[in-house]
């Protein structure tokens, strides 16, 4: 049953209990009046638990969705730095087997490759360490998720047992809601407070671990090196200094 279905009945059942109640009006029958009062306390109260635990059970699936879409940046982040890594050691692996052969390559160009080995290398680990921060994030908003929802069916359990007793004029009854009462405010209210620490607390390592790794992406470019290797191919090929070259029609 729905949240709103529930409070429905628990309304339906008030007002039959209600009407009960005006039919034998004068019998003595005033503490089971304040008992029926007491009652609809715990059913209204219950009632806003119970929205309370299913909104917080749709946000952190929303919560779990959004971390979710960003570890998968910083997967992807991580999977080019690795493929970047194993392509420049295969490359600069071919240029070492030349060398053995007999080959003559030039050393600055082995130096900047082994240095973009090394480069990428580096980059695919900070990503790594980055993606991995994820993980605490995610499981939390996964328990908390699970969590809610159990409040939540105490909640709905609470409301059909106290409308129990609403209808049969029993105290035990009363308090067995009361105790489910209790029972789902002790567990949103835990949940709550582990959830928004581990998430505080993550959050913050996230950060932390996205600049590290955008801060050595910058430092790691070499425009310069790159521009310089271009012009010199330029240079050797004919073409003029900053102009791309033109392909020539077939």
């Amino acid at each position: 049953m729905s949240a709103h279905e529930i409070m429905e009945h628990s309304e339906h059942i008030s007002h039959a209990a209600h009407g009960d109640h005006g039919g034998h009006a004068g019998g003595g029958h005033g503490g089971k009046d304040r008992l029926g009062t007491y009652v609809g306390i715990t059913m209204a109260i219950l009632g806003v638990l119970l929205a309370f635990c299913a909104a917080k059970v749709g946000g952190e699936r929303t919560e779990l969705v959004q971390s979710l879409v960003e570890q998968q940046n910083a997967h992807s982040k991580y999977q080019s730095q690795n493929i970047k890594h194993r392509v420049a050691f295969l490359d600069l692996q071919a240029v070492h087997a030349i060398t053995a052969s007999g080959g003559s390559p030039d050393k600055k160009d082995l130096l900047m490759m082994a240095g973009a080995v090394e480069r990428y290398e580096a980059e695919f680990e900070k990503a790594q360490e980055w993606l991995e921060t994820y993980d605490p994030v995610i499981e939390a908003h996964v328990e908390a998720q699970e969590q809610y929802e159990t409040a939540q069916l105490f909640a709905e359990i609470g409301i059909v047992i106290a409308s129990v007793a609403l209808l049969l004029k029993k105290r035990i009854a009363w308090f067995a809601a009361l105790l489910l009462g209790v029972l789902a405010i002790g567990r949103v209210s835990l949940t709550y407070a582990h959830t928004s620490s581990v998430v505080s607390t993550t959050e913050k390592a996230i950060e932390e671990k996205a600049k590290v790794y955008k801060d050595l992406r910058k430092a790691d470019k070499t425009t310069a090196q790159e521009n310089a290797l271009i012009e010199e191919i330029r240079h050797a090929a004919g073409a003029p200094a900053g102009a791309a070259p033109v392909a020539k029609p077939e």
